[in-house]
């Protein structure tokens, strides 16, 4: 069989990895335009307005002594209007601020002009009116050596900038599109073999999405697995349950017939039937313990109870349950008061009670008969009866008090049988955990006895 084809980007990856890029880059230049309008540009104010004053100084001494023809070369001085233009360029911002730092620091009143194209420099500059009595229409050329504009085109500024934003698109794609989907991941991945295994989120890059579900493939496979197991030991236990049965009978009817010499043998055979029904118990058990159980909801105690009672009809079953709101396995619940009710009406006497009320670690339903129960307060641990025993049935014991256990552990409570007072009571303790029972809401509400379906 041929390996599979590594996994690698997609197209889609690319596209995110690009846009991370970009947005990386947009920020880096938004982040440094910020910094240099904050804290550079006073500083570049402030030396472009000295510049610009001790040059006008000291072109203006200049000229009443030699004309502008004769001044030192690279001062630019010019008439106007053959320089600067008549149409000029409105100043900006930062012009102002030089203008204004001029006159207010230094003292110097002077009519500022932006140069306009064709530059006399390629970063341009201000034209100063010169203020001399030679002529009254000079014009002092002062270039920007630096400034907020000038600034950007520094090869040294432009490579930082657009090697920050390169790295801070490459730390937010692999944060969006690999830590947090590997996190993810990792944080669902299952501990242990709940029933069912949850599958995993098939997010982030490519890579990371296949591997996700070849995970979930196999997840599914051992989901499937275990449904077939649970399903063949419930076909056995089931498959086993009928012919015991029979077995029992036939015993029950060999019983009061047979010679004094053969009860030994008798109780032997009896013994065996108990163990093999044991077994059959447990099988029973083991399918029911990997059971999925039913979503977790919220649900009116009071309605559940009285939904319940109303399929027994006109059986003598009351309810003393208030009004409790209460998030927990519902159909798990249903389950387990049915089981605890029928015992009581085929292995009790009448009438049956269910109650339930607020206990100060969770939640707790009671189901009470007037009948003569098993005097144990635990499930599934007291020493197999004898025989006898055995052949009469005793009560409130087998596969039905197991599902009812299991769904009081499932929400980390118990369950426990008791005899008192002429009354059999079989409880069920629920813990109020993060996963229910969550007590919402409790308003106390008597239920009168139910009342026949029709």
């Amino acid at each position: 069989m041929a390996n599979p084809k590594t996994p690698r980007l997609d197209r889609f990856d690319w596209l995110q990895l690009i846009l991370c890029l970009l947005a990386g880059c947009g920020f880096s230049f938004a982040l440094l335009y910020v910094a240099l309008n904050t804290l550079l540009e006073p500083k570049l104010q402030e030396e472009t307005a000295l510049r610009a004053t001790r040059s006008t100084r000291l072109v203006e001494l200049s000229l009443r002594v030699l004309p502008p023809e004769r001044l030192p070369p690279g001062v630019i001085v010019v008439r106007a209007p053959d320089r600067p233009e008549k149409s000029y360029a409105p100043l900006r911002p930062y012009d102002l601020k030089v203008q204004s730092l001029m006159e207010k620091r230094y003292g110097l009143y002077r009519e500022l002009q932006r140069d306009e194209p064709p530059f006399v420099e390629s970063w341009g500059g201000l034209w100063v009116h010169l203020d001399t009595d030679r002529a009254p229409d000079l014009w002092l050329y002062q270039p920007e050596r630096l400034s907020s504009s000038s600034v950007w085109f520094m090869p040294l500024v432009r490579s930082g900038a657009l090697l920050l934003g390169l790295v801070l698109g490459m730390i937010v794609f692999i944060n969006k599109r690999v830590e947090i989907p590997f996190r993810k991941v990792f944080t669902q991945l299952p501990d242990g073999l709940p029933a069912p295994l949850p599958l995993l989120p098939e997010r982030g890059i490519a890579p990371l999405r296949v591997l996700s579900l070849r995970i979930n493939r196999l997840l599914e496979r051992l989901n499937n697995a275990a449904s077939e197991r649970r399903l063949m030991l419930s076909g056995l236990a089931h498959d086993l349950a009928g012919p015991q049965t029979r077995i029992t009978l036939h015993l029950d009817l060999l019983a009061d017939s047979l010679a004094p010499d053969h009860q030994e043998d008798f109780e032997a055979l009896a013994s065996d039937l108990h163990q093999l029904r044991a077994i059959t118990e447990q099988l029973g058990v083991l399918a029911e313990r990997d059971q999925p159980g039913s979503a977790v909801r919220q649900l009116a105690l009071d309605d559940l109870c009285a939904r319940v009672a109303a399929s027994y009809g006109r059986r003598s079953l009351r309810l003393k349950v208030p009004r409790l709101l209460v998030q927990l396995d519902s159909q798990g619940l249903e389950r387990s008061l049915r089981n605890l009710i029928d015992n009581a009406f085929d292995h009790g006497e009448p009438p049956v009670e269910v109650a339930a009320w607020r206990s100060q670690g969770g939640l707790v339903l009671e189901v009470r008969d007037h009948g003569n129960g098993v005097e144990t307060a635990t499930l599934l641990t007291s020493t197999p009866p004898s025989p006898v025993h055995d052949r009469q049935r005793s009560r409130h014991r087998g596969l039905g008090l197991a599902i009812v256990e299991r769904f009081c552990r499932d929400h980390q409570g118990n369950l426990s049988l008791r005899h008192s007072h002429g009354l059999f009571c079989a409880r069920m303790q629920l813990v109020a955990t993060r996963e229910g029972p969550v007590l919402l809401d409790a308003q106390v509400r008597t239920i009168a006895p139910a009342q026949p379906s029709r």
